[in-house]
């Protein structure tokens, strides 16, 4: 399913990597990510998103400025708190939750509306193991209603090699194969699929990414 883990610990040193990591570099409003302007153009009008693994914020807020009804997820204390604060800032009406990917209890603490919800998530897939992956998926399709949408960005198992920006970060790299067939058997067809250079660039950190789009069944 995924191939080396950089420093891929326990879930705990992950936690702590993450706060400490949001604590220092502080939380603005960055722009948006390339995919994040790529799904609000696939959408048709307003639309119930919930972005797991929502870090900065950078694409919660950017959605939720776009007429979106947005909740941001993310095991980060330090992350959620700095969002929060900044959507008040902002006069953008945005929750943003700390919890865990199989955290007991999280799908009934998350609303969606069925026909017209996307589970979104950018860069998280890489960044959990592939336990918390098919509990990312068992989640997705617990929280989704058929004609839903599943919206997922990763570094795959090409990217390996290449030069990393944030070199620190824990992170696997997925077989994009592997993965669709894992959502597919969760609900999700898949309605578009693409890997490659130039969709992820940040700085020297031009990541091979695999992005795809899914509808529930």
């Amino acid at each position: 399913m995924s191939s080396a883990v950089d420093r891929l610990d326990s879930s705990q040193e992950r936690d702590d990597y993450w706060n400490a990591y949001y604590a220092d570099s502080g939380v603005g409003r960055p722009l948006p990510s390339q995919f994040a302007a790529f799904v609000a153009g696939e959408l048709d009008g307003p639309a119930r998103i919930i972005e797991f693994g929502s870090g900065s914020g950078r694409d919660t807020l950017f959605f939720a400025a776009h007429g979106h009804d947005v909740t941001g997820v993310d095991a980060s204390k330090a992350a959620v708190e700095a969002c929060t604060a900044q959507a008040a800032e902002l006069g953008l009406d945005v929750e943003f939750l700390a919890a865990t990917i199989d955290q007991d209890g999280l799908a009934a603490q998350l609303r969606m509306s069925p026909g017209s919800s996307v589970v979104y998530a950018r860069f998280f897939v890489h960044a959990i193991t592939d336990e918390e992956q098919t509990a990312f998926l068992d989640l997705a399709a617990a929280l989704t209603s058929p004609g839903d949408r599943l919206a997922v960005e990763y570094r795959t198992v090409r990217d390996s090699s290449g030069a990393k920006v944030t070199g620190s970060h824990f992170r696997r790299f997925v077989d994009p194969t592997s993965f669709n067939a894992e959502a597919v058997l969760h609900g999700f067809d898949v309605t578009y699929a693409v890997e490659g250079f130039g969709f992820a660039k940040y700085r020297q950190d031009d990541a091979y990414v695999a992005r795809a789009l899914f509808a529930r069944r």
